[in-house]
């Protein structure tokens, strides 16, 4: 099996493209996955513990950052519990397992999941790769009982190698998307990313 580094890990001078890429991926979804936790919070009001399925979550850094800011032990008004996180590349769980011991990582498709399984179903910067865009976001809708949270660039001018969507407020409108906020992220070369909300039911 391969060591596994992560961002808290000493990095080598000598450091591997795959350990700089780990390196990368992980503050940066560290970084996304902390504005999904503000927003996440600003719209879903009251005490409540709920549980998530993460759809995409790379090497589950992000995602193990928004358990821990969502623990059911934490002073946090909104906590998550269980917290799934679901991805096609099977690293994702053979990482999590090693590293994040207080989620459940999955290796599959949504589209394999039962309807209305899981309270809140979140996606951070993953929809821009998907080609058929449309059927995935209803069946991330299909599977939630509460909402749906999307992260992703905002209408990407110059799309990155491997975007093959560039998301706009006309895509969000279409599917019912009630909150829809753009900002400026310090983790993202472009720039310009949003948040989006779709209430369930």
């Amino acid at each position: 099996m391969k060591s596994l580094i992560s961002v808290f890990s000493p990095l080598k001078e000598n450091a591997s493209e795959e350990a700089l890429m780990r390196l990368r991926c992980d503050s940066q979804s560290m970084n996304y996955y902390g504005d999904l936790s503000r927003y996440i919070s600003k719209n879903i009001l009251g005490f409540e513990t709920l549980s998530l399925l993460d759809v995409g979550p790379r090497t589950g850094s992000g995602l193990a950052l928004l358990r821990l800011l969502h623990h059911p032990t934490a002073f946090t008004r909104l906590k998550l519990d269980p917290v799934y996180g679901i991805d096609l590349d099977p690293e994702f769980q053979r990482i999590a397992e090693s590293e994040f011991e207080d989620i459940y990582p999955m290796t599959g498709d949504i589209f394999d999941l039962n309807a209305k399984s899981y309270d809140v179903v979140t996606c951070s910067h993953t929809i821009e790769h998907i080609p058929d865009l449309d059927p995935f976001i209803e069946q991330m809708a299909n599977i939630a009982r509460r909402a749906v949270v999307i992260a992703c660039p905002f209408e990407e001018v110059n799309r990155v190698p491997g975007h093959v969507n560039t998301i706009t407020q006309e895509l969000f409108d279409k599917h019912d998307f009630i909150d829809v906020e753009v900002y400026d992220s310090n983790h993202w070369h472009n720039g310009v990313c949003c948040l989006a909300f779709r209430k369930i039911g």
